[in-house]
């Protein structure tokens, strides 16, 4: 799947993808780097599981998967395309893994931006970071628990 691949299933519902297009009262060249600081700081992490023995000293990290972000900024346009790949999957996966949101900012002039969203429905908190962030209003990450 391609990030327009990855729209089209959002903007048409199917296989539980989801959309949302709004406009936020800040400058397109603002909301392009609250979103790209933010994509790096919350969303670039490891997946993993550690092992800790119930006596003695030690323990083994094994990582399974990587969570990354792309974000690409043009004088008109901003795309942040969110995956995730995991280890061992027995589907095809695109090389950097399954899209969970993609998100792109366009300016409308006058201090405005519009925002579409494309996510998955089970990662619903991620989506609302994404639009607070957008707005300014929150500066926080969302918690991978309530997505993965």
């Amino acid at each position: 799947m391609t990030t327009e691949e990855f729209r089209q299933a959002g903007k048409s519902s199917a296989s539980f993808s989801t959309s949302d297009s709004f406009q936020v009262a800040r400058p397109f060249a603002d909301v392009a780097e609250t979103i790209k600081k933010k994509a790096y700081e919350c969303l670039s992490y490891d997946i993993g599981s550690t092992n800790r023995p119930l006596i003695g000293v030690g323990s083994s990290t094994h990582y399974y998967g990587r969570a990354k972000p792309t974000v690409t900024i043009s004088k008109n346009r901003l795309e942040l395309a969110f995956q995730i790949k995991y280890e061992h999957t027995v589907t095809k996966v695109p090389d950097d893994g399954y899209y969970y949101l993609v998100a792109d900012a366009y300016p409308l002039g006058n201090g405005k931006t519009k925002i579409d969203l494309y996510w998955r429905t089970k990662v619903n908190t991620l989506a609302r970071a994404v639009r607070l962030w957008a707005t300014g209003e929150n500066q926080g990450c969302a918690d991978p628990s309530t997505y993965l």
